[in-house]
């Protein structure tokens, strides 16, 4: 039996034949690089999907280089990028995403994914990337030629690498980069479901992430979903790979319902959270 040890940088190495091998410390499903505002936005989309995701923020965030955010919406007379971006973080941990402040200086290819390497010598292996630094943007160089084709939502020709906010050409202004940000999570999280999932195209871009009120679909005539499920199955689907996708699309619609209780609750936390962060500004 190979014996694992654990390295000083918190990697693991396992001795076997008399060498030692490095192995990564972790396994994601989805690598962030950069904890500016796409990041964080794409991270709280990815982490909401339930995918494990890791943020790395390590670099210069381009929005620090602001003085006061003022034209980001939802916050009249503007906001400090600082709280702005504690804000951000809060809430893509809140969602399930892991941040750590730590600078990404490598990125390898690996036979299910990539193999990202940190400035303190961490290793991470992930089945997809998303790069979304500004400046601190040379861990891409082995993908540069690729980049030269990258499409609006974010996917590149490197199979499980996306860029996002100014990396992907997005207007330099925060609120456009959070936007772009959350769409090219969402490009991700439908390439899940159609890759991973075995989701045929149109059911796995069928996604979206929003609350209705309670009874909003529990109530409704499915009849259009059947019919949705129908249209769009490939030739060879059977009938009890239509029934299943219908099961799951309907338990999806389901789960974006929220009763009165919940969303009382989830607003008194979301409105103390925001009130400890604007608490801490300094006058």
């Amino acid at each position: 039996m190979p014996r694992i040890q654990q390295t000083e940088d918190g990697r693991t190495e396992t001795e076997a034949d008399g060498r030692m091998e490095s192995e990564p410390d972790s396994n994601q499903d989805v690598v962030v690089v950069g904890g500016g505002a796409s990041g964080l936005s794409a991270a709280v989309f990815l982490a909401r999907y339930g995918l494990d995701t890791l943020v790395f923020d390590g670099g210069t965030a381009a929005i620090r280089q602001c003085v006061h955010l003022e034209n980001y919406l939802g916050f009249p007379g503007g906001i400090p990028p600082e709280t702005f971006l504690a804000l951000s973080r809060e809430q893509a941990e809140l969602a399930g995403a892991e941040i750590v402040e730590s600078m990404v200086v490598g990125v390898a290819n690996t036979d299910d994914g990539f193999r990202v390497t940190t400035q303190t010598g961490r290793e991470v292996e992930t089945n997809r990337l998303v790069a979304a630094s500004v400046y601190d943007d040379e861990y891409l160089t082995p993908f540069e030629d690729e980049l030269e084709a990258v499409e609006p939502d974010g996917r590149t020709p490197v199979p499980g690498l996306y860029v996002t906010g100014w990396l992907g050409e997005a207007e330099h202004q925060a609120i456009v980069s959070a936007g772009d940000g959350a769409r090219t999570a969402l490009a991700l999280v439908r390439d899940v479901r159609s890759e991973d999932e075995g989701l045929w195209e149109d059911v796995a871009d069928h996604y979206y992430d929003w609350t209705v009120e309670d009874g909003r679909y529990s109530g409704t005539d499915w009849e259009w979903l059947d019919d949705f499920v129908g249209e769009s199955a490939p030739d060879d689907a059977t009938s009890e790979e239509k029934r299943r996708v219908r099961k799951r699309l309907e338990r999806e619609y389901r789960a974006l319902e929220m009763d009165g209780s919940e969303r009382e609750e989830r607003t008194e936390h979301g409105r103390k959270l925001i009130q400890k962060h604007v608490e801490e500004i300094e006058p």
